[in-house]
């Protein structure tokens, strides 16, 4: 003990003072420990010593609490400024009350508990649009830390935004921060202020801490506001044209020209020539021609260079040329000079000087009825009629314009081939529909406003067999009784067909009662007469079939009954009921009655049984009336019988009578058991018991009918004679006999009885009387430790019972530790035994059948445990952080670890030690196995390292082998050093080398020259050390043999992921020997690009992997298609593409520029009549100057032809279209996803609608959507009338997810989805202005041609009044003006048909001799009003058909009616104060219209007859007027 206190208070590791390390608190924790936890004081608490603290200065911080340290409050390391914690720990030996004060250094340890914050926000800058790539645009961004080391150290980088619903672009990948130290953002990627005036930039500052995972953000937004610069070429601009970055691409512009005439300013379409600077600088604009075909262009035109309006100077004839393409330039007027040029097309059409005449191959057609649409009508020769124009304007080598037809019949069309075919389907001759229709054609130019003549035309149809014949409702027939011929009717059926088709045959189809050979038919006149035997009271029903030449059949039915003859009355029965008994034993053939039955008028009389003999049980005599058996009866089976008994005399009249006859029993029938054999169980030791029952039937009656039962004598059973039921007569023993069998017989109770017998098995069932009992008294078993749920033993007890009922249970032991399965006496164990815990286990097993204290009632198990290898050796002291000089000996100890192992039996408990892993600990320290002893056992100068962790583990040699591991940290102390001139150093600071970024992974970088390498010798240790710059693991450093550091590339490099790493290189070695300023180099690595990379197409949004375009037919020259887009992620002129194309039509038709990859056409489609679309080939490649290191890839491009039938609008109510055109990729995204269809938009104009005055108006708020749709599938456009457009867009319900959807994602109401509305527009004369000197004389000139033009139109009017009064003289008739059912009544046009109203003038005219039909004779006289709105009906197809029953009226005989048609761009005009207005919503064809035209549906109400000159009443027709009159009466 005395030596003992002389250690007391003395420092464990043999220092004079004590240092601890302690983390700051993580915000108000006190709870962190101290390393090592405990203060390393020898000798025990209050045991041995005394413990106090003592704090000289500040407040106290901690507490003791045995040789712990706790803090008494936070410690902020960051905040407080605090690094380390000073104070005197007071040591008394309790025996001698000696004192000690030891010094204790605890030093505070940072934690990453600060985020870093920006100073100097917000940050904004503004820079101009044309700043180039990697301009540094803003260097003012730095963010503080509050931590320490590398917990205080901040990196920089961009991130993308959050704000996805910010007006304001995010500014992510724009821009950049190279230098993720400094903070330096640049420019990335090129600037478009006409795109983004605004980015916000999302930077990110992290701090270093060591754990990724624990390192902190915070975030800030630096606002970069773009600046405008010229860099916009000025667009031209008018309304629909494609749009493209809001500029219009290939802006076309078309004028036309008189032949012969000067028109001066020209009128351009669509609109104005107009171009304006697309920068916000808005320079003004200068108009040029730049070039033009044919060369002569500018002898006939010029263009205003200020306002862009094109004259004419000089008057051109179709000779010189009949088109002008013409290129003009509009150019900024700015230093840049930036420039755009558009296309003006200007048409020089020929003079007008004779209308088209429409030519006929035949003017009579035929057709047979219910044709299907597009059959062709034939002339009498059976060839096709054929429908041509010839106009005598144009010349043989002139081009020829295209027509298209206008037809008053809706019921034929004109096809592409100019053939008459049908154009409705069940088109019927027969009556009452007419046989032949009378109609007219007029042709019209599809360009212009010329019309021929009307041409008549009549259609004969021919006939089909399509009618089957019609028989009449017959009403029934009766005829007399007889045998000779006599006829019943004639049958007449009608058939609407003519000629052959109408002749019809008559057959009989079908007789009933068996009356087919009674009954003929003349099969050409229908009679129908008798020819057999027909007997009073007989009914048939004959099917007649009238069938015609062609096969076609109908049937009627005729109901013919047969009267009575002369004989009157039927036979009498002497009694109408017999009631009779007959007995089953009964012989066959025996008598059972004799009925009888007299005619009064003496006839013979016929006996025969109606009902009741179902069974064929009896006979009749049928002259006597005597009824016999005929088979064997059955009382069991059936015990009566009624008979229905038919007398009947030759004339067929009869009666009948009822024959009752009952069946009498004899004893036929043995007993029969029901269910035999019988299986009945009873158990064992219970006396007159019931066993079960029995039971006989008998389907005798009577006494007949009565079982009784017996059973033999010798049996332990009784039975029931009347009942059946068997009992026991004695208690069974089921271990004496455990079945019993035996006969149970039943016998009627006839005199002479019959009997049966059944089969009895009864089974004796055994109770449970005896107890399990243990035969083996004890068990033995053997169980290793901790081994859950094992098996250690089973026990058996023994049951004397035939059913074994055994169920085990533990009576005594831990039934913790064991459990028994009940039924099997398995025994295991329920969790792992600890054989240092207790090395046996006793159990008592019992059943709980058995409960009793008797010998064999329980058993018991004795269970061993055996010892197994399951405590690991653990180390009994924490080892301290030892330190060391590094001149200390080899040999030298530091320190001795000790482990035990608890294990009870060896080698389980045997512990070894050895160091494992950790670096180079395993070359300078080594651990005695047995001992613990560690010691030193290298040089430690060899090693730049201060900082050892040994790691000892102790094991022992049990099997398996179980270890524990402690670590031992071991700290060196290098006391050499050297001057800085001499020491290690970099020879540079920084270092910039290029690297290929298909450079090979391990390829030398930079060779890195370390100065006094070699100077200090080769024994002291130097080590290369990337500190920065390569978090990802790009690179790799290593000591070359002449002492360098050699740069490696450890991993492959991407241009296009990351152009520059910029790396920090560490020299480490013994601290005296290193130069601490030049010991960091950066290394500046440029990633050089190389053509790794293939070019890719961007596809439009609606279509992935193909191009699609569309363009209509009449196109003109250089119209841009769309432009193909590929980007290539290499730089230079490895990424620069080259654009060109191939496929069917491609050098013929288009062309492609191979820098923008502009496809446009070289030549018109308006001669290609091939409906499939353009398939062609499109290829990018880049490094176009190389002729070996390149990529190409291609894509296919699909080009279609839009025609009107194409064209559909969505209309969009509350956007206007500039704002549409933003969303035109959501938007026909939308419709895709919907239609499965490929969307493509035409053009976007202010939307158009019908107003309640029924005028086409224009909505400026609003949107019309010119599209079109193309099958994925066929990759073809398709139109209005396809089934896949009308299911998918037109139906109701696909219309209204369509809208639903589309305005979902748009945020804008879309209306609906028709077809395009073009309104008709009235021309207006243009008046010509005149300057001052020549006003004065026109307006002379004018007033001397009014007064002459008066004089002449007075004689005129007069003359024509005197003949109008002449000829009303002579009028016999007057007529009624119907009264108008509204003033201006609509007239609906139907979908997919061409567009223009039909107004239709109906009045009632009298009708003179036939020779005068072809004439029309008006009264045009203002007291009849014959033209006053008020008196004029407009007539539309529907309401035409419904009145006049689905006929023209005017092949009605019953009325005659004049129309008037007002079609085209003139009116027909009464000089008198009455006229038809046309501004009353006239729908006419526009220029768009031209590939394909359809009748109107309302203008079958029209019918063009020859024309009529009607001067001589003072009505003339316009000069120009395409239709001028078109009458029918």
């Amino acid at each position: 003990r005395v030596s003992l206190l002389s250690g007391l208070c003395d420092v464990e590791t043999g220092q004079s003072n004590i240092i601890l390390d302690i983390e700051e608190s993580r915000g108000s924790s006190i709870s962190q420990e101290t390393n090592p936890p405990e203060l390393p004081i020898i000798g025990e608490p209050f045991v041995d010593i005394f413990l106090e603290l003592l704090f000289q200065k500040g407040p106290q911080i901690f507490f003791l609490n045995g040789k712990k340290l706790q803090l008494l409050s936070p410690l902020d390391r960051d905040e407080d400024g605090l690094s380390h914690i000073v104070f005197q720990l007071v040591c008394t030996i309790k025996a001698t009350h000696k004192r000690r004060t030891v010094p204790v250094i605890v030093r505070l340890t940072d934690i990453n508990d600060n985020v870093p914050e920006f100073v100097n926000t917000p940050y904004e800058t503004s820079i101009s649009e044309l700043t180039p790539i990697g301009t540094t645009i803003f260097q003012n961004i730095h963010a503080t830390d509050k931590d320490n080391g590398v917990n205080g150290l901040i990196e920089y980088s961009i991130i993308p935004g959050e704000d996805e619903n910010s007006d304001v672009a995010d500014g992510y990948g724009f821009f950049a921060i190279n230098l993720p130290h400094q903070g330096q953002v640049t420019v990335n990627r090129t600037l478009d202020y006409e795109k983004t005036q605004k980015y916000h930039v999302t930077v990110l500052a992290t701090d270093k801490a060591w754990n990724v995972s624990q390192r902190l953000s915070a975030t800030t937004t630096l606002t970069v506001n773009i600046k405008d610069d010229d860099d916009q070429n000025p667009s031209f601009i008018y309304k629909g044209c494609m749009l493209l970055d809001g500029a219009c691409i290939n802006p076309e512009y078309s004028a036309s020209v008189s032949s012969r005439g000067n028109q001066g300013v020209l009128n351009i379409s669509p609109e104005k020539i107009q171009a304006v600077d697309m920068d916000t600088i808005n320079a003004p604009i200068r108009y040029t021609f730049v070039s033009g075909t044919p060369d002569t262009y500018s002898e006939y035109f010029r263009i205003d260079p200020e306002t862009g309006a094109v004259h004419q100077i000089k008057s051109v004839d179709t000779s010189t040329a009949k088109r002008f393409d013409i290129i003009l330039k509009a150019q900024e007027i700015s230093e840049a000079k930036r420039s755009t040029t558009a296309k003006l097309g200007i048409t020089v059409k020929p003079v007008d000087a004779h209308p088209p005449e429409i030519m006929l191959t035949s003017t009579e057609g035929f057709v047979d009825e219910n044709s299907p649409i597009g059959t062709n009508v034939v002339d009498k020769d059976g060839n096709p009629l054929i429908i041509s124009v010839v106009d005598k304007d144009f010349g043989p080598d002139d081009e020829k314009p295209e027509y298209s037809y206008e037809l008053t019949t809706p019921y034929f069309t004109i096809d592409k081939s100019n053939r008459l075919v049908v154009n409705e389907n069940n088109i019927d001759r027969d009556p009452p529909n007419p046989g032949r229709f009378r109609f007219q054609v007029v042709a019209r130019e599809k360009t212009g406003v010329a019309a021929s003549a009307p041409k008549s035309l009549s259609v004969n149809l021919n006939d089909v067999n399509d009618n089957p014949p019609v028989l009449p409702i017959i009403a029934p027939v009766s005829i007399p009784a007889g045998d000779v011929k006599r006829k019943v009717m004639t049958i007449q059926a009608t058939d609407n067909d003519e000629g052959e088709n109408a002749e019809i045959v008559y057959s009989i189809y079908h007789v009933s009662n068996n009356g087919n050979n009674k009954f003929i038919i003349n099969p050409k006149t229908g009679l129908l007469e008798t020819v057999g035997k027909l007997n009073a009271g007989d009914q048939y029903s004959l099917t007649v079939q009238a069938t015609d030449k062609g096969g076609l059949y109908t049937q009627a039915i005729v109901e013919v009954t047969i009267s009575p003859g002369p004989n009157t009355q039927s036979p009498i029965f002497e009694q109408t009921v017999y009631d009779i008994e007959v007995s089953e034993g009964a012989t066959i053939n025996s008598t059972v009655a004799s009925i009888v039955a007299v005619d009064p008028e003496n006839d013979p009389v016929t006996y025969s049984i109606m009902s009741g003999n179902d069974l064929r049980q009896f006979a009749i005599g049928a002259k006597t009336g005597i009824i016999t058996v005929i088979r064997k009866l059955d009382r069991e089976d059936l015990t009566r019988y009624r008979l229905i008994i038919k007398a009947e005399d030759a004339g067929k009249l009869a009666s009948t009578a009822t024959v009752n006859i009952k069946v009498t029993d004899i004893n036929d029938k043995n007993p029969e058991f029901v269910g035999d054999p019988y299986s009945f169980t009873v158990k064992e030791g219970v006396n007159n018991t019931s066993v079960g029952f029995v039971r006989a039937t008998d389907a005798d009656e009577g006494v007949n009918a009565i079982v009784s039962y017996a059973i033999p004598n010798n049996l332990p059973f009784n039975i029931d004679s009347d009942t059946g039921e068997i009992l026991t007569s004695r208690a069974l023993d089921y271990e004496t006999q455990k079945n019993y069998q035996f006969v149970v017989t039943a016998k009627d109770g006839a005199l002479d009885p019959r009997i049966a017998t059944a089969t009895v098995s009864v089974a004796v069932i055994d109770i449970e009387d005896e107890v399990p009992i243990f035969h083996r008294l004890e068990y033995v078993a053997s169980v290793p430790e901790n081994v859950p749920d094992y098996f250690v033993t089973d026990v058996m007890a023994f049951d004397p019972d035939t059913i074994k009922k055994i169920n085990y249970v533990i009576v005594r032991g831990p039934t913790d530790l064991f459990r028994i399965d009940e039924s099997s006496g398995a025994i295991y164990t329920i969790r792992g035994l600890d054989y240092e815990r207790e090395t046996q286990h006793v159990l008592v097993i019992g059943t709980l059948e058995n409960m009793s204290n008797e010998n064999g009632s329980t058993t018991k198990v004795i269970i061993n445990v055996e010892d197994r290898n399951d405590i690991p050796p653990v180390f009994t002291l924490v080892p301290h952080p030892i330190t060391l000089d590094d001149d200390v000996a080899i040999g030298t100890s530091v320190t001795t670890l000790m482990a035990t192992d608890s294990d009870g039996t060896a080698p389980g408990n045997k512990v070894r030690y050895e160091i494992i892993g950790r670096g180079k600990s395993s070359k300078y320290f080594q651990i005695d196995p047995d001992l613990g002893v560690v010691k030193v056992t290298n040089d430690l100068k060899k090693e730049i390292d201060t900082e050892y962790q040994v790691d000892v583990r102790a094991y022992d040699l049990g099997e398996p082998q179980l270890s524990s591991v402690i670590t031992l940290d071991i700290y060196i102390q290098h006391v050499a050093t050297v001057a800085p001139e001499v020491g290690l150093r970099f020879a540079d600071t920084s270092y910039s080398v290029q690297v290929f970024e298909n450079a090979t992974v391990d390829k030398l970088i930079k060779t890195l020259t370390i100065v006094n390498s070699i100077r200090h010798g080769m024994n002291i240790p130097l080590k290369c050390q990337i500190i920065s710059g390569n978090e990802e693991g790009k690179f790799r450093i290593n000591v070359t043999e002449e002492r360098n550091c050699a740069l490696y590339l450890n991993q492959t490099v991407d241009y296009e992921t990351e152009e520059t790493y910029n790396i920090e290189v560490q020299i480490m070695s013994l601290q005296g020997f290193i130069n601490k300023e030049f010991s960091i180099t950066e290394v500046t690595i440029h990633v050089a690009d190389v053509n790794d990379n293939e070019p890719y197409f961007i596809y439009q949004p609606t279509a992935k992997s193909k191009y699609y375009a569309a363009i209509t037919k009449s196109a003109p020259l250089a119209t841009t298609v769309l432009q193909i887009k590929a980007e290539d992620k290499d730089s230079g002129k490895l990424g620069k593409i080259k654009f060109s194309i191939s496929g069917n039509g491609s050098s013929e038709y288009f062309s492609m520029d191979s820098s923008s990859g502009i496809v446009k056409t070289k030549r018109t489609f308006e001669r290609r009549d091939n409906g499939e679309p353009f398939r062609l080939i499109v290829k990018a490649r880049d490094n176009p100057n190389s002729t070996k290191d390149f990529h190409e890839v291609e894509a296919p491009l699909i080009i279609n032809l839009i025609t009107e039938e194409n064209r559909m609008v969505l209309v969009i109510g509350d956007a206007k279209p500039d704002v549409v055109a933003s969303k035109t990729e959501l938007l026909a995204t939308t419709i895709q996803e919907q239609t499965g269809l490929i969307f493509g938009v035409e053009k976007l104009v202010p939307r158009e609608y019908i107003s309640v005055n029924e005028t086409l108006e224009v909505d400026q708020d609003g949107t019309d959507i010119w599209f079109y749709v193309i099958d994925p599938e066929t990759d073809t456009i398709l139109p209005r009338n396809h089934s896949i457009v009308q299911r998918s867009i037109f139906e109701k319900s696909s219309m209204d997810n369509i809208t639903f959807d589309v305005s979902g994602q748009i945020k804008h109401t879309v209306f609906n989805i028709h077809e395009p509305l073009i309104v008709h527009k009235i021309k207006t004369s243009s008046i010509a202005s005149f300057n001052g000197e020549v006003f004065p004389y026109a307006l002379i000139i004018i007033a001397i041609i009014i007064f002459v033009l008066g004089i002449v139109g007075i004689i005129y009017i007069c003359v024509s009044w005197s003949r109008y009064k002449s000829f009303k003289d002579q009028m016999q008739r007057s007529y009624v003006v119907p009264a108008s059912p509204a003033r201006y009544d609509s007239v609906y046009v139907e979908p997919n048909l061409k567009e223009y109203e039909t107004q239709v003038l109906q009045m009632c005219v009298p009708v003179d001799d036939p020779d005068d039909f072809n004439d029309l004779h008006l009264d045009f006289s203002n007291k009849n009003h014959a033209f006053s709105l008020d008196n004029v009906s407009y007539i539309s197809k529907e309401n035409n058909l419904k009145k006049y029953g689905k006929q023209s009226p005017v092949s009605s005989d019953d009325a005659t009616t004049a129309r008037a048609s007002s079609v085209g761009e003139h009116m027909l005009n009464n000089p008198n104060t009455h006229s038809l207005r046309r501004d009353h919503h006239i729908y006419q064809r526009s220029s768009d219209d031209d590939d394909d035209m359809n009748a109107s549906p309302s203008n079958d109400n029209v019918m063009f007859r020859e024309k009529k000159d009607y001067s001589h009443l003072g009505f003339a027709y316009g000069d120009h007027s395409p239709v001028e009159t078109t009458t029918e009466l």
